[in-house]
Parts: structure tokens; sequence; C-alpha cells
């Protein structure tokens, strides 16, 4: 914004030389034609060469201009390119990624919490059936939970860091209103060549997007089968004794000292690892937009 204001106003001052000289050709001219013949020779060729010089200092300045109001267009050109970059890049941020990002750092934590209840409601109607209807209460809001809704509702409670801010808007200067790419002859094939350049690196971008996409979710798919197993059914644990030294003890035996237990966690951490890497590669993608 500063280089393209910089610019705009070295050309109206250039435009405004030009003027200037303009008026001082007009006003020399129009001496020039007094009529000469009470004019002394000395004072003709005076005259005459106060024209050249001021034909001259206009050629100058009007080549001065020309300069100066290039430089303009191109400041204006690339600012109003980047501002739309930006914005883009913001409004993709508060739009997409932090939802991508909110389900990355809470992926599995309703599979998880929903296991463990359901782990609890399993021990708590084998051990006394005379509390059902507490424990109906906690399995209705298990059934309940739901990560999208939970998720907007989270997000809603704090507008100010989950909603996008209001655009970037485009700061004109010195009367100049245009307020769009301008793709005038001077600048015209300049503006045909970055096009070209970024539609060749837009479509490698996207195969490359497509390619971890594919992988993430695959990957995405993986977890939720890990972390989504059915396994918080504990009534055989109270098949012989409804006590809690043998509801531990069979628990401690049968349920968590499993071998695989251990490795199925291990797995997890590996493939969630993995998942994380995948998504930071998407996000990345969003800053070589703004790059380029």
């Amino acid at each position: 914004m500063k280089t393209y204001h910089m610019y705009h106003a070295e050309s109206i001052s250039a435009e405004s030389k030009l003027k200037e000289a303009e008026k001082q050709e007009e006003k020399q001219i129009g001496r020039s034609g007094d009529p000469v013949f009470h004019i002394r020779l000395e004072e003709r060729h005076q005259r005459r060469s106060s024209v050249k010089k001021i034909e001259k200092m206009k050629e100058k300045r009007q080549a001065k201009y020309s300069e100066n109001k290039l430089k303009s267009i191109k400041a204006r050109n690339e600012y109003l390119l980047t501002l739309e970059a930006t914005n883009a890049s913001v409004f993709k941020y508060y739009i997409h990624d932090l939802s991508d990002l909110i389900d990355c750092c809470d992926l599995g934590y309703h599979a998880s919490l929903n296991r463990a209840l359901r782990t609890y409601l399993s021990a708590e109607y084998n051990l006394e059936t005379s509390r059902h209807e507490g424990l109906d209460i906690i399995e209705n809001a298990v059934d309940n939970l739901e990560p999208r809704s939970d998720k907007q509702r989270f997000m809603e409670m704090y507008p100010a860091a989950f909603c996008p801010p209001m655009k970037f808007e485009f700061q004109s200067h010195m009367g100049d209103e245009v307020c769009q790419v301008s793709a005038q002859q001077p600048v015209q094939a300049e503006l045909m060549l970055r096009y070209q350049q970024l539609q060749s690196r837009l479509a490698t971008l996207k195969i490359e997007n497509e390619e971890v996409k594919k992988t993430t979710e695959a990957t995405l798919q993986t977890i939720q089968d890990m972390v989504t197993i059915e396994d918080y059914d504990v009534s055989e644990c109270f098949q012989h004794s409804r006590s809690t030294e043998s509801v531990k003890s069979t628990v401690s035996e049968t349920y968590l000292s499993k071998p695989s237990i251990a490795k199925r966690r291990a797995n997890q951490q590996e493939t969630e690892q993995f998942y994380f890497m995948g998504l930071c590669k998407c996000y990345c993608f969003s800053f070589h937009l703004l790059e380029i």
C-alpha cells in the first residue's frame, strides 16, 4: 500500500509539472504569433531559443510522467493482487482451517468418552439394578454426544476467536478511484505471463493437495475405526459374582491385561501422528497460495 501511494504521488506530481510546461509552451507560442515586423532580430532569436527550451522541458516531463504513471499502475496492480490473496487466505483460515484444526485436536475424544461411559454403564447395570433410572439418564447423554454440534456450540461461544474479521479494503490515494486490477497495454503482457504462471502453479498444488487429501482421508478412517471399537460391554465380568473384589479381579485378568491393548495403543499413536503430519501439509497449501 505504501509503495502504491508513493508511486501514485510521484505520478500526480509529474502530471502537474507536465501541465505547467504545456501552459508555458502555449503562452510562448501565443507570444510568437505577435506581429514580428516591429521586433528586432535579436529578440526573435531569443524567442526561438526560449521555445526550443520549453519544448525540450516538455518532452522530459512527458517522459517522466509516462514512467511514473507506469510505475503507479504496476504498484496498484500489485497492491490489489496482494490484497485479494490476503483476504482469501484469511477467509479460508477462519471458514475452513479453524474447523479442521479443532477436529484434529479433539479427534477421538467423543469416541473415547463414549466407550468409557458405556463401560461404566455396563458395570453399573450388572451391580445395581435399582439404579436404572439414573443410568438411563447418563446413557441418554452418551447417545446425544455429537462432535459437530459440540464444535459448533463451542465456536459460537467465542465468536471473537472463530469468526472471520472484516476484509481488508482498498485504500485509494489522492482521487485514484480505480479499485480493480488494470490490464492496460503497458502491463497487459506482464499480467498474462503472471496469470499463466499462477495457473501452472495452482494446477501443481491442486494435484499435490489431492494426493495428500486422499492419504489423509484414508488415515482418518483408520483412526476412526480404531477409536470406535465397541469393547465397552463388561458383562462377562459379572457372570460368577457381583462383589466389587470379584469385578476387579476379573477385569484385571480378562480385560486390562490383554497384550493386544498396548500394541493397539502404539499403533493408534503412530497412525495419529501420521494423520497430523498430513493435516499440516494440507494447511501449508494455504500459505503457498498466498506466496504465489
